[in-house]
C-alpha cells in the first residue's frame, strides 16, 4: 500500500498520476455541487474544438493567478490545468480565442486573440485550421 498523508485536505501518494486524479475528482465534485472558495468568481469554461465536436473544460475563474493560494487544492489544480491546456494550444499552433457569451441588451462581441492564460476569462475556444473535408 503507498503512504497517504492529509495536506490541506488532500490525500497526497507517492503517484503523482495517482494525486492528479483525486484532485480532478474533487473537483468535478465541487462544479457539481457549487462549493467554491470566495476568490473564485465564477465558473470559466474552455472549449477544444477538434474533427468530432468539442470537449468542455471548466475551471474557477479567479481575479489573477496570484489569488491561487486562496483557493482549494482541487480548484488550484483546475485553474493550473486550464492554464496548461492553453499553453499547449499555443504551441501546438492552435489559435485560442477569448469570447464573450451575449447579453440580453447586446450582441456578443468578435471574439479576442489569447496569447496567454487570464484567470478571470469566461469562455476560451481552442480552434484549429482544418483543411480538407
Amino acid at each position: 500500500m503507498m503512504p497517504v498523508q492529509a495536506e490541506k485536505g488532500v490525500e497526497t501518494v507517492s503517484s503523482s498520476t495517482t494525486t492528479e486524479q483525486v484532485l480532478a475528482q474533487r473537483w468535478q465534485e465541487r462544479v457539481r455541487t457549487g462549493q467554491f472558495s470566495q476568490a473564485v468568481l465564477g465558473l470559466g469554461t474552455i472549449r477544444v474544438m477538434g474533427r468530432s465536436g468539442d470537449a468542455a473544460l471548466a475551471f474557477p475563474r479567479i481575479s489573477s493567478l496570484q489569488a491561487l493560494d486562496q483557493l482549494e487544492p482541487d480548484e488550484q489544480w483546475a485553474v493550473r490545468a486550464a492554464e496548461a491546456l492553453v499553453t499547449q494550444a499555443r504551441t501546438q499552433g492552435r489559435t485560442v480565442l477569448a469570447a464573450q457569451p451575449p447579453t440580453a441588451t447586446a450582441a456578443p462581441a468578435s471574439p479576442g486573440l489569447v496569447t496567454h492564460f487570464d484567470p478571470q476569462t469566461e469562455t476560451l475556444l481552442v480552434v484549429s485550421m482544418i483543411t480538407g473535408g
